[in-house]
């Protein structure tokens, strides 16, 4: 006689949903992270922000040297600000930055941003908690 068992559910990973918002020029943005959330909540309050697109910018780099193999990185966001300023910005966990994949696709940013004269930042949590932007529940 064999017992059976109730397949576990797996835990999303991520906290996912949709973000509307005034200032989101490209329609409503789909998160993948809770801090992705609060960033775009803490957009909407700052008055110094005159608008925000998600995943709007698609930038190339080489993912591998010996095969020649081109990838494509879409930063989280691109910010403008009332005085005309423009950031690209990634939101990574502390733990994520230092990754050999997500620095060619920082590297691969900042040249992007050079040619578009933007600013690219990359936002992890220590830096959000320094903005007083907290991870909501």
């Amino acid at each position: 006689m064999s017992i059976q068992r109730k397949k576990k559910r797996k835990k999303r990973r991520y906290k996912t949903g949709e973000h509307v918002s005034e200032k989101l020029v490209n329609g409503p943005a789909t998160f993948r992270s809770g801090w992705e959330k609060c960033f775009m909540v803490w957009l909407d309050q700052n008055d110094e922000v005159k608008n925000y697109s998600y995943e709007s910018v698609i930038i190339a780099y080489l993912g591998n040297k010996s095969t020649g193999k081109m990838r494509h990185y879409y930063p989280d966001l691109l910010l403008e600000y009332v005085d005309g300023h423009k950031q690209l910005v990634e939101i990574k966990p502390f733990s994520k930055v230092q990754q050999k994949t997500n620095q060619k696709k920082f590297e691969a940013a900042k040249i992007w941003c050079k040619d578009h004269d933007c600013e690219f930042v990359i936002m992890t949590e220590i830096e959000m908690k320094k903005f007083g932007i907290n991870l909501l529940t």
